[in-house]
């Protein structure tokens, strides 16, 4: 037990300080190349921060534990939308829904539908697999929505977005040494993934709290580090756009990790083979970006301890959702 857990927290700390030059970085890359916090952050960055759940879950589906590869994917996006109440915190200045763009709706939209596809698919997909392929169907749906999804977000940032800072603030700054940092602190991330999987398996079945749970939240807490740290390293900096759009982009990238898993999960169509437990937790993902939908529209500027009502309608409903998962029987 105790080799285990240290395997989990060495994996987790790599992780984590991998994840700390990724805003930084990826705030240079949006000045330099001219692209723009919003569309950095919710395509660029999560390309790195999404490393930890593509691998986990990837690692499970070879090793055939689907409610792992499924729970760290909507227990990642239960987490990740918590993560905005830790920027209220953060920055200092209140609901931070209120200061960024309301671009971002259009990535959390697509979030929830690709969740929504994704409940569906469990609750009575098609349980067919494409011949030749292995794919099921609702797998490749989920692809196609998620392809035209980025399309819409990159038109979208090329009419309506900002090119990046007023000012330049990173002069002395290269772009070709901030790819490089990039790509290297996401290679980081990416090794010390593959050993989460494994690592959390075993502990599912030492700790008896199955694949579910433990995927829902033990590993989706620690396989979200990157978002966290990432987002936070970027509201510190005053990047609002990158650090939530951040957030979105992850859960939109989280989902096609669905599709990935389906490709490496060999007993069948991937969907068709989680517990129906997973609903619980999709849906509860799906409810949390709606609050921050919410926010973003209705964009009140009232706060209580610097934190904003739909921050706190976050929290109370991610706290109520861990309990009614333990206490409901979704350990399996």
């Amino acid at each position: 037990m105790f080799l285990l857990w240290m395997r989990f927290i060495i994996s987790a700390t790599v992780i984590i300080i991998a994840a700390i030059n990724l805003s930084r970085n990826a705030d240079i890359i949006a000045e330099k190349t001219g692209m723009g916090r919003m569309w950095v952050g919710a395509m660029l960055l999560p390309l790195a921060t999404s490393l930890p759940e593509i691998v986990t879950s990837i690692q499970a589906a070879v090793i055939g534990n689907p409610d792992i590869a499924l729970g760290n994917v909507f227990g990642s996006n239960m987490f990740n939308i918590v993560i905005i109440a830790v920027v209220d915190v953060v920055q200092g200045r209140g609901p931070v829904l209120y200061y960024v763009s309301k671009g971002h709706i259009l990535t959390a939209s697509i979030g929830m539908l690709l969740l929504g596809l994704s409940c569906i698919a469990i609750l009575g997909g098609t349980g067919v697999t494409i011949p030749g392929v292995k794919i099921s169907l609702d797998s490749l749906l989920i692809l196609l929505i998620f392809i035209g999804g980025l399309r819409l977000i990159t038109r979208y940032e090329r009419k309506n977005g900002e090119t990046g800072p007023d000012a330049p603030q990173y002069r002395d700054k290269s772009l070709a040494r901030a790819l490089t940092v990039f790509i290297f602190a996401g290679a980081l991330i990416f090794l010390s993934g593959r050993q989460l999987a494994v690592t959390a398996d075993e502990l599912s079945v030492v700790t008896g709290l199955g694949g579910t749970f433990v995927g829902s939240f033990f590993v989706a807490v620690i396989t979200s580090l990157p978002e966290l740290v990432s987002t936070m390293t970027a509201a510190r900096m005053g990047a609002l756009d990158l650090a939530i759009g951040n957030i979105f982009g992850a859960n939109v990238m989280n989902i096609f990790i669905l599709f990935v898993a389906d490709l490496f999960y060999r007993s069948g169509p991937f969907l068709s083979a989680v517990s129906p437990a997973h609903l619980v937790t999709g849906l509860l993902a799906m409810a949390l970006m709606a609050i921050a939908v919410i926010g973003l529209i209705y964009r009140s500027e009232k706060s209580v301890f610097n934190l904003g009502f739909d921050s706190i309608g976050i929290v109370i409903l991610y706290l109520l959702g861990a309990t009614l998962v333990y206490k409901a029987g979704v350990l399996v």
